[in-house]
């Protein structure tokens, strides 16, 4: 399957599971945490986790792995409307690299748009209204014990989300002038190889162990993959966008992902498909060919990138 077109994107799918979890939160109802949803046609409430939250996720797992001096700094803006921005440098930071920026200060206006692209996680399960009860009890701080304490609520689920990555691997280490500082527009090099698969191999090792999310005190969450496909292609098109589905029965739709690589097949130069054992109700790996492990997926991703791009 390989074709002589030179891959210029990997893109990544994957489902993670919650047993219970409150990941990303909305606003507050009076005292209810509430959590992201999105509205069907149906009415029906579908939960997600914003790509926002998963890259801080992902940037968070960089720095539990030491990477934090590669981390662009968070700079306060000048400007009274305006927001705080990281540094602006993709040549040093990973994280201006791989996830850009926007700058809009007084002294200057620029912006880089992301070399990963990245969905919200969807939830495919309707939210069902359950929520935690909890209490902030005055025992320890002299209160009327007998009132009881201050009641809160949190919004939670039992649920299966499936998300996607597009790495725009022709964009990365690569820089354009207006995107850089003035003084760097002329001193500034595309990274070479090497560096650039390294940083997509730091991102790679983050996924593959991503955890976290809100209320991580009272809902420890793994949002690491359970079925991961990733496919690199000569062709920019995130093809499982809308294509992991787990049934009620909590079957993984076998079906439906072997469609898509053959549909897709032209511009497919290699996929690689792993599953954690133990999570869907159906044997994956028994609908599906060569099927690894999680960790063994992401093994050899990382050597595909590093012995055939």
């Amino acid at each position: 399957m390989e074709n002589k077109k030179g891959i210029n994107c990997i893109n990544i799918a994957y489902v993670f599971k919650t047993s219970i979890g409150s990941i990303n939160g909305s606003w507050t109802e009076g005292n209810v945490s509430t959590v992201k949803k999105i509205t069907l046609p149906d009415g029906t409430l579908l939960p997600y986790v914003s790509g926002q939250s998963l890259k801080y996720q992902i940037k968070k797992g960089w720095k539990e792995a030491g990477l934090g001096n590669k981390l662009s700094e968070v700079v306060t803006t000048d400007n009274k409307k305006g927001v705080d921005f990281t540094e602006g440098n993709p040549a040093k930071f990973i994280d201006d690299d791989l996830f850009g920026y926007m700058i809009a200060s007084k002294s200057e206006n620029r912006r880089r748009t992301a070399a990963i692209r990245v969905s919200p996680a969807i939830g495919l399960f309707p939210y069902k209204g359950d929520r935690d009860l909890g209490t902030k009890s005055k025992e320890q701080t002299g209160g009327d014990m007998s009132a009881g304490g201050n009641i809160f609520e949190t919004e939670m689920y039992y649920n299966y989300f499936r998300t996607n990555f597009l790495i725009e691997y022709d964009r990365i280490g690569v820089f354009q002038n207006f995107e850089l500082e003035k003084e760097l527009k002329v001193k500034t090099k595309n990274l070479e190889s090497k560096e650039k698969k390294e940083r997509i191999e730091y991102f790679l090792k983050a996924l593959a162990n991503v955890w976290g999310g809100g209320k991580q005190s009272r809902f420890l969450t793994d949002m690491a993959p359970k079925f991961l496909v990733i496919t690199f292609q000569t062709t920019k098109n995130p093809i499982f966008l809308e294509g992991l589905v787990v049934n009620e029965k909590e079957e993984l739709d076998t079906k439906t992902i072997k469609q898509i690589l053959d549909d897709n097949n032209s511009i497919i130069s290699k996929q690689i498909i792993g599953v954690r054992s133990g999570i869907f109700a159906n044997e994956v790996d028994k609908k599906i060919e060569n099927v690894l492990s999680i960790q063994s997926a992401f093994d050899e991703a990382i050597k595909y990138i590093n012995e055939k791009i």
